[in-house]
């Protein structure tokens, strides 16, 4: 009798069968099987918008700068030194100020309220507005070379003061519809320049220049958007990668003010700037070899004038 107890006991203790076993694994394989297939999927998701999202910021950052360039030039007034359907050579602003302050004998120049970086090499210039007579026929840009850039204590330019009196040849002139202003202070910094400085007057904006060669150059197997700056001979890596110069990585049009499309710098009034740039890493896609994110910007901006 205590021998079936027992028996019964352990039929009512026992644990799963092989089979039940069996089913169990099959089951949680299948489940896990298809988290994992949800995660891959995932991750290739996120994987393709990150380089997507890296390809558009390289692309809004070469656009924007390079329509900031074209923006600030002037074909009419030489700024555009040479232009090619993927690179262009232009006169690119460095520094902006105001005239202020000049030395009693020198041609040296105090600047209020700078911005940006000023140089002194033989590629740089600047441009100073000169305002003539009363009213605008005679109101003029003038390109003088920037020769010297010498902190504001050395210089020899005393404290900046809004006077209403001209620069240059025929200092201390008075122009009576010159700015009224008086006590700025002391400059930020001064210039020498070197070239003509007939009818500009204290409160002149000023404009620091150096020549920039913007284009697409190959570095090992992939292309970037590149700078050389004033003479140099190497490009210097700004963003990218971009397609390759067959396939319009960067590609310029540009159009005079009747919008047909010139080649003559002095007559460019328009610019298309078309940039096509691939991710820096490749993408695994479903049934397909991996491959590089890819997308275009075009951008069409109107030149200074």
């Amino acid at each position: 009798m205590s021998g079936k107890v027992t028996r019964r006991r352990r039929l009512s203790e026992s644990g799963f069968t092989i089979v039940e076993l069996l089913v169990y694994f099959v089951i949680a394989v299948i489940v896990v099987a298809g988290v994992y297939q949800l995660l891959i999927g995932q991750n290739r998701l996120y994987m393709k918008q990150r380089e997507l999202q890296d390809v558009r910021t390289s692309l809004r950052a070469a656009g924007n700068l390079l329509a900031f360039e074209f923006r600030q030039a002037s074909a009419a007034s030489g700024d555009l030194y040479g232009i090619g359907p993927d690179s262009v050579k232009l006169r690119s602003i460095q520094g902006t100020g105001i005239i202020c302050g000049e030395h009693t004998n020198l041609p040296r120049y105090g600047l209020w309220g700078t911005t940006g970086e000023f140089f002194d090499s033989a590629d740089d210039s600047a441009l100073v507005f000169a305002s003539g007579n009363v009213g605008a026929a005679d109101d003029t840009w003038k390109i003088v070379a920037q020769h010297k850039v010498m902190e504001k204590g050395v210089a020899g330019v005393g404290r900046c003061g809004w006077t209403d009196k001209v620069v240059g040849k025929g200092k201390g002139v008075t122009k009576g519809t010159g700015p009224t202003m008086e006590g700025v202070g002391v400059p930020d910094i001064a210039v020498e320049t070197r070239g003509d400085m007939d009818n500009v007057y204290l409160g002149a904006p000023y404009r620091a220049f150096r020549p920039v060669t913007y284009g697409i150059y190959q570095d090992g197997d992939r292309y970037w958007l590149g700078r050389r700056v004033g003479s140099a001979a190497n490009y210097e890596r700004l963003t990218g990668p971009l397609r390759a110069p067959a396939d319009s990585g960067l590609y310029f049009v540009y159009y005079d003010s009747a919008g047909a499309a010139t080649n003559d710098p002095a007559q460019v009034h328009m610019v298309d700037i078309i940039l096509r740039a691939e991710s820096l890493g490749q993408v695994r896609r479903p049934g397909q070899e991996p491959g590089f994110q890819q997308d275009t910007l075009t951008i069409r901006v109107s030149l200074r004038g």
